[in-house]
């Protein structure tokens, strides 16, 4: 479950997330109850019920203060924990989004439409269940962006791509981008 702020937060009770996400800079936020979540194969296990309880409280509390939360929490074989409750999301501030990416298994936000893009006073809800299958085209157009933006910058006219090749290159004065892409001089 991540709640994204500057610097970006997360709360699990699994040790592997906690380490993978503090490598990014990112602060966890802990519940003060010590109990291990790792469950077979690197997915979560089903918490006791203090832990939850005092999880809970956490979100709630995070809920208030956030304008971006992603959850994640599935348990395999299971339908996906309810982690978000519907007060916790009416107390969002109004623009905020969450992204639920257990949407497939039910969700982790009581007011995720599975499959569906949706607004709840005011909180915009991504419950995209085939989020994995739309990002090849986002890459793609990532990379094509950046392609192109890099044609641009070694093109001398910004309407025809060429290379305008010169007896001479001077290097000190050359876009460190166009500097950098030149591999050698014929």
């Amino acid at each position: 479950n991540y709640f994204p702020r500057f610097p970006s937060s997360l709360v699990s009770s699994r040790a592997a997330a906690l380490e993978q996400f503090k490598s990014l800079g990112a602060e966890p936020l802990e519940v003060d109850i010590q109990e291990s979540g790792e469950g077979q194969g690197g997915y979560a296990k089903e918490m006791s019920k203090e832990f939850i309880e005092a999880e809970m409280k956490l979100f709630a509390k995070q809920c208030q203060e956030v304008d971006i939360l992603i959850s994640t929490a599935l348990i395999p074989g299971r339908r996906a924990p309810i982690l978000i409750t519907k007060p916790m999301v009416e107390s969002m501030k109004d623009g905020s989004v969450v992204v639920d990416l257990a949407a497939e298994a039910g969700g982790n936000i009581e007011t995720t439409v599975p499959g569906e893009l949706s607004v709840h006073k005011g909180v915009t809800h991504i419950g995209y269940t085939d989020l994995p299958s739309r990002l090849p085209t986002q890459s793609s157009t990532l990379y094509s962006n950046n392609i192109t933006k890099l044609l641009r910058a070694i093109s001398p006219d910004k309407e025809n791509f060429h290379l305008d090749v010169k007896e001479v290159f001077d290097y000190g004065t050359m876009d460190h981008v166009v500097r950098g892409s030149i591999v050698m001089q014929v």
